[in-house]
C-alpha cells in the first residue's frame, strides 16, 4: 500500500466515523453521566469494536453475514432494545446521580456496552465491508495491508470518539447538577436506538 491510498484511507475513514450516529451519541450520553477521563473506556470499546469489524473482512466473515441479513436485523434490534434500556435507567436516575462528582461504573461494563453498541449497528459493519477492500492493492502483501489498515482504523475510531466525550464534558458542569441532565441523557439515547432503527 503507497501512502497516497493510505491517506485516503484515514480521510474516507475519518469521514464516515465523524458523521453522528449511534456511536457518536452514546460517546456523548456516558461523557455527560461520567466525565470524559471516567469514559475513556467509552473510545476504547469501540476502537475494540472497529478492530473486530476489521477481522470480520479481512476474514471473508463479514461476507457471510452481509449474505445472510437476517443476522444483520437481529444485531439491530437487539443493539435498539439496549440503548432503550439504558434511556430507561436514565430517566429512573436521581437527578443527583449525575452531579460532577459523578456515580461509579466498572471500566469493564463501561467498554463492554460500548463494543455492544457499535457490535450491534450493521451501520458499522457495512461501512467496513465497503470501504476496506476499495484500499487493498494486489501489488502489496495482503496481510501487512490488512494489518495496517485495521491500526489506522482502531487509531481513528478512538481519536474521533475519544473527541465527542472531550466535547460533551466540556458541557457537563453546566447541566449535571439538575434533573435536566437525566432527561437529556435519556434523550440521546432514544435517539441513538432511533437511528438504529433507520439502518
Amino acid at each position: 500500500m503507497d501512502l497516497t491510498s493510505l491517506i485516503l484511507f484515514i480521510v474516507t475513514f475519518t469521514s464516515i466515523l465523524i458523521l453522528p450516529g449511534p456511536n457518536v451519541v452514546f460517546s456523548v450520553a456516558q461523557s455527560l453521566q461520567y466525565g470524559a477521563l471516567k469514559s475513556i473506556y467509552v473510545p476504547l470499546g469501540f476502537m475494540a469494536a472497529t478492530g473486530i469489524h476489521a477481522v470480520m473482512v479481512f476474514s471473508g466473515l463479514g461476507l457471510i453475514i452481509q449474505k445472510y441479513a437476517i443476522l444483520l436485523v437481529v444485531l439491530k434490534w437487539f443493539g435498539v432494545a439496549y440503548l432503550m434500556f439504558l434511556a430507561y435507567k436514565s430517566i429512573m436516575a436521581k437527578p443527583s446521580s449525575y452531579a460532577v462528582s459523578g456515580k461509579q461504573i466498572s471500566k469493564f461494563k463501561m467498554f463492554k456496552s460500548a463494543l455492544l453498541v457499535s457490535l450491534t449497528n450493521p451501520k458499522a459493519l457495512l461501512a467496513s465491508l465497503m470501504v476496506y477492500p476499495v484500499f487493498i492493492s494486489h501489488e502489496y502483501s495482503f496481510l501487512v495491508q490488512a494489518v495496517v489498515l485495521t491500526v489506522c482504523a482502531m487509531a481513528i475510531s478512538f481519536s474521533v470518539y475519544g473527541m465527542y466525550s472531550l466535547i460533551a464534558s466540556a458541557f457537563k458542569g453546566k447541566i449535571s447538577s439538575t434533573g435536566f441532565a437525566n432527561k437529556l441523557v435519556a434523550a440521546l439515547y432514544t435517539g441513538a436506538a432511533g437511528v438504529l432503527v433507520t439502518k
